[in-house]
């Protein structure tokens, strides 16, 4: 396992999340509260590489701290700790958060609030669900102020670095497949990740404009550079095919107009 040198972005990043651990826990008096771990560890988790994507984290950290108070107090209320109420709270919210239809990021982070209510603090469950809210709380408003106001990246840096990665992705693959190589599974997977990121990346564009952020709608470009990248995922999984030089023509274009 060698060093890898880091990005601008990725350094920022490492600044903040240690930022925003340090102010939550110093903002609920560290060690004099027992629950500041929680305010620590929420504002580290709230911190990411976008505005967009901090705001989704930390509406989903909410949600799961929401489901799995209500069926940890909720079994808690009828059974003491064991393996069947464990199992019980854990189906319940579960069950809760995609009946609200809140995924299953929000289930997991539900169900270690649940356990942690059951197994701890199941004799006095109300209290420890209260402060951890509480707590939760004021680590998501010092995650969102270290975001906003430190370093602020917003998603529309972070789709146009996606892009650029799918078009260099897709140039390797392409030249992987011109000269014959055996093994392609390296440039595809490279691809393949690098279009996943363009639509992580565009979701947080688009929460970003619903909430006012962002102003400037997406152009086309990036829908076109995301179905090249498709087709040339497609083309290498399969036979030679003649439309190849087609597709480094439509590449070559893209590469240019960015």
């Amino acid at each position: 396992m060698g060093w890898r040198s880091l990005e601008g972005t990725q350094w920022r990043y490492c600044v903040k999340v240690g930022l925003a651990a340090a102010l939550g826990y110093l903002l609920t008096r560290g060690g004099e509260n027992e629950y500041a771990v929680y305010s620590a560890f929420t504002a580290a988790l709230i911190v990411g590489a976008t505005v967009g994507e901090d705001l989704a984290t930390s509406v989903n950290r909410a949600k799961g701290t929401v489901v799995g108070m209500l069926a940890g107090m909720a079994v808690s209320a009828v059974f003491g700790p064991s393996a069947l109420a464990v199992g019980l709270a854990v189906a319940a919210t579960a069950l809760l958060a995609l009946v609200l239809g809140w995924g299953i990021p929000v289930a997991r982070i539900g169900v270690t609030v649940c356990i942690i209510t059951l197994v701890f603090y199941g004799a006095n469950a109300f209290e420890y669900d209260l402060l951890r809210a509480l707590n939760t709380l004021i680590g998501i408003v010092v995650g969102l102020a270290v975001s906003f106001f430190v370093w602020p990246a917003r998603g529309r840096h972070a789709l146009e670095r996606s892009l650029q990665r799918v078009l260099d992705a897709a140039a390797r693959l392409l030249d992987a497949l011109a000269a014959g190589e055996q093994d392609l599974r390296p440039a595809q997977l490279s691809l393949h990740d690098a279009i996943g990121a363009v639509v992580k990346a565009a979701r947080e564009v688009k929460l970003e404009r619903r909430l006012h952020l962002e102003v400037r709608p997406l152009d086309a470009r990036g829908l076109q550079v995301v179905r090249l990248g498709f087709e040339i995922l497609a083309l290498s999984l399969g036979p030679e095919d003649p439309a190849r030089e087609a597709l480094r023509r439509r590449l070559d274009e893209l590469a240019i107009r960015a």
